[in-house]
């Protein structure tokens, strides 16, 4: 398992950027999180589960803002990638340079991007019913050879803006590494830009198993 730390300033240290104060967004991101015998099942596994797939949707139905299909059922897998978070959320926490947490509960769900499926910009605890998601977890996996292109996820840089986070201009750019799992503040503005998938073919999309990890309520 080899582990990525983005280079950049904490994400308490405040950069002058003409004029404005803007808050340097930082993730993590760790290779080789499943063994490749459970790599190669979970691969299995979705291909298998295609019809049970749902089309996405936003919290607030807006239209033409997100394309993707999800698997909310999968308990197998899910429990696996739930104990392999677990297992390395300390150092999550450390290397993301955030206050220690308690957390009782961790979201997941499968998601699969297909040719010309997006998800434009938004942050993942912006309502009450979502406020308790402290850090936001992406798996990425696909078929080898990759069948895709595109699909890589803008982390945007913070500024504050009527006691508000909105996003910055500036974003690190994070590509979706099969086999590799990416965590970062779920406060930070992000989205997941157009995905091209010439061939259409479910098996050859851009997977993720994503998900939050929430803070208990003191």
């Amino acid at each position: 398992m080899t582990i990525e730390a983005q280079n950049c300033p904490p994400t308490t240290d405040i950069v002058e950027s003409e004029n404005i104060n803007i808050l340097p967004s930082k993730y993590l991101q760790i290779d080789n999180f499943l063994t490749s015998e459970e790599h190669q099942q979970l691969l299995q596994y979705v291909c298998q589960q295609e019809a049970n797939f749902v089309n996405t949707s936003t919290s607030t139905n807006e239209v033409n803002y997100r394309q993707s299909k999800v698997l909310y059922y999968f308990p197998d897998f899910s429990q696996l990638i739930l104990q392999k978070i677990e297992a390395v959320l300390p150092e999550v926490i450390d290397k993301l340079a955030i206050p220690a947490f308690t957390s009782n509960y961790i979201e997941s769900q499968l998601t699969a991007h297909n040719d010309g499926n997006y998800y434009k910009i938004h942050n993942d605890n912006g309502s009450p019913e979502t406020s308790l998601r402290e850090i936001t977890y992406v798996y990425y996996f696909h078929q080898e050879p990759k069948n895709f292109s595109g699909g890589e996820l803008l982390i945007y840089d913070s500024k504050i803006a009527n006691s508000f986070y909105v996003n910055a201009d500036s974003f690190q750019k994070v590509e979706p590494r099969n086999n590799s799992i990416v965590f970062f503040l779920s406060r930070y503005m992000h989205e997941v830009l157009p995905v091209v998938c010439p061939s259409r073919v479910f098996a050859d999309s851009r997977f993720t198993i994503n998900g939050w990890v929430n803070r208990s309520v003191v």
